[in-house]
């Protein structure tokens, strides 16, 4: 009789939703009544994964509804910064090719130090930035913070080996003065570029040079600006990430492009400060 009544004629996918209810239902009556299901050959769910596939389209649907869009940092921000690593810095991802050795430098603390007063005058620029612009807001209290532990590290150095702290060097008044002029002719895509490989810097090859120096130099402490409240990679990070993606969802591809064309400017910048601890080249 429904060849004659094409008003009552259903699609696969209406098909497929009406199977799919009447299987759940049954599963529940039969439950309910505490009756067996004849032997039951397949679950409800397998039942309704069969009817899904018979149907592309509701299966095309489903699946764009629960698939996350892909991570602007994790992907395209990632990419771009993997272009500029050596081979000896990245083996597996590394493009650029190997670095040739450079002449032994051996820090001094007073060199070390130099360094965390212009690392702290960087982060201390880019904490007031975002303390101050209101579209920046996401970015707060994300727990990266690095300023105020700094400060506690370097009067720790006066404490204990009597160096006062140095007037910030030109490599840390540079890269400040450089995040502050985007701040102020509003160029957030190429902000956000900088502040957020800066940080994540400093929790990756950043830990290992603070290793590196405390075993050198300070016998063994680990100082406040390698600590977090919280766990670094698992937390703090992945939730900074997912503020940014937040963000880069409403911009266009030359937005996007924008923040990436940046990555090398934020390469140089922090890698600048790192000439106090590594010599001259």
């Amino acid at each position: 009789r429904l060849a004659h009544a094409p008003h009552l004629q259903s699609t696969p996918a209406i098909m497929a939703a009406c199977l799919l209810r009447a299987v759940m239902l049954l599963a529940a009556s039969a439950s309910a009544l505490n009756l067996p299901m004849a032997g039951r050959p397949a679950s409800a769910v397998a039942v309704a994964n069969r009817a899904a596939a018979c149907s592309p389209a509701m299966s095309a649907t489903a699946s764009a509804e629960t698939e996350a869009p892909p991570s602007f940092v994790q992907t395209e921000m990632r990419g771009a910064a993997m272009k500029l690593h050596t081979r000896d810095q990245s083996p597996r991802e590394g493009q650029q090719p190997a670095q040739t050795p450079v002449k032994a430098w051996e820090p001094q603390r007073e060199d070390y130090l130099q360094f965390l007063v212009d690392s702290r005058h960087v982060f201390a620029a880019f904490e007031a930035i975002v303390a101050r612009t209101e579209r920046l807001a996401p970015f707060r209290d994300s727990g990266l913070e690095r300023a105020a532990s700094l400060s506690e590290d370097v009067a720790w150095f006066e404490a204990e080996y009597g160096l006062p702290p140095p007037d910030v060097a030109q490599p840390g008044r540079d890269y400040a003065a450089e995040v502050e002029r985007m701040c102020a002719e509003g160029e957030w895509e190429r902000f956000v570029c900088h502040f957020y490989n800066f940080y994540f810097a400093h929790t990756a090859g950043g830990q290992m040079i603070g290793k590196s120096m405390s075993d050198k130099l300070l016998g063994g402490r680990t100082l406040h600006f390698y600590q977090w409240q919280g766990d670094v990679k698992a937390d703090l990070l992945p939730r900074l990430r997912g503020r940014i993606d937040a963000m880069a969802a409403a911009w266009d591809r030359e937005q996007k492009d924008a923040c990436l064309a940046e990555t090398a400017a934020s390469f140089k910048g922090g890698g600048s400060l790192l000439s106090h601890i590594r010599g001259p080249r």
